[in-house]
């Protein structure tokens, strides 16, 4: 999981897993943990590629919710 829940109901079932998973020698990586590991094993930083793509795009929504704004008045 690569963003920690939100609602108490999620993250206790989150830790629950994590529990589960170490119990049988298995391995679970959560934020910035399953982050490290997607890289390490694929030689791919996917997070930073993902936060350069929603950087390029703020700008866009940002010009897109003023333009809206400017036409309703």
């Amino acid at each position: 999981m690569f963003y920690y829940p939100q609602r108490d109901q999620a993250i206790k079932i989150q830790e629950t897993l994590k529990t589960l998973y170490r119990d049988v020698e298995g391995e679970y990586y959560a934020g910035d943990e399953a982050w490290l590991y997607l890289k390490a094993y694929s030689g791919v930083d996917l997070k930073a590629i993902l936060t350069q793509i929603a950087d390029e795009r703020i700008p866009e929504l940002k010009i897109t919710n003023t333009t809206k704004k400017m036409k309703k008045s």
